[in-house]
C-alpha cells in the first residue's frame, strides 16, 4: 500500500523563514503540522531542533524564541547538514547563540513590546552572564526600547541573584 503525502507548507518558506506564534491567519499550525522533529540540540541551545517535512520531506532547522517575541525561526538545511546534526550532532552555527536567535526579531521587523520590561530581567542576566562585554545598545536592540531603559533592566539584572528571579526553580 502507498503512504498518502500530506500537503505541506514547505514551498511557501524561503531559506530563512520567521513565523509569528499564534497568528490570526493559523500559518505557524500549518506549517508545523507537517514538520516532525528529528534531532533536538539538547545542551545550552534548548530553543533550537530539527525537523523533517512529512509532506515533502524537506528538512529544517528550527529555533523557537518564545521569550521575547514570540517566533519561530526556520532555515532550509541540505541533506548533507541533517546527516551531520543526526550523525554526528554537528549544527550550523545560525542559531547556536540565543542572543543571535533573539536578534532575528528586530533584524525582520517582528518583535513584541513588553508592558513590565522588568519581566526581562532574567533573559537579560542571561545574555549578560553568556557575553559579559554586551552593551546598553545591543539589549536595547534586542528587546526594542531606549538605551535608559536597556541600563536599567542590565543595573536590575546585576544586583539580582537567580534565586531571587526564579525563586521556584
Amino acid at each position: 500500500m502507498e503512504s498518502v503525502k500530506q500537503p505541506c507548507e514547505c514551498s511557501t518558506l524561503d531559506d530563512f523563514a520567521v513565523v509569528g506564534m499564534g497568528d490570526s491567519e493559523g500559518r505557524d499550525q500549518k506549517i508545523f503540522s507537517t514538520l516532525v522533529e528529528v534531532a533536538n540540540h539538547d545542551g545550552i541551545a534548548w530553543w533550537l531542533y530539527a525537523s523533517r517535512c512529512s509532506g515533502c520531506g524537506q528538512d529544517w532547522m528550527v529555533a523557537q524564541e518564545e521569550r521575547i517575541h514570540d517566533n519561530f525561526y526556520l532555515k532550509r538545511l541540505s541533506f548533507a547538514e541533517m546527516k551531520m546534526i543526526v550523525e554526528q550532532d554537528a549544527w550550523p552555527p545560525d542559531f547556536l547563540r540565543f542572543e543571535d536567535v533573539i536578534r532575528l526579531g528586530p533584524d525582520h521587523k517582528q518583535v513584541a513590546r513588553f508592558l513590565d520590561i522588568n519581566d526581562l530581567t532574567d533573559t537579560v542576566k542571561e545574555l549578560i552572564e553568556a557575553r559579559s562585554d554586551i552593551s546598553v545598545s545591543e539589549i536595547a536592540y534586542l528587546f526594542v526600547f531606549s538605551e535608559n531603559e536597556a541600563k536599567k533592566l542590565m543595573d536590575r539584572a546585576a544586583v539580582m541573584s537567580w534565586k531571587q528571579l526564579r525563586p521556584f526553580a
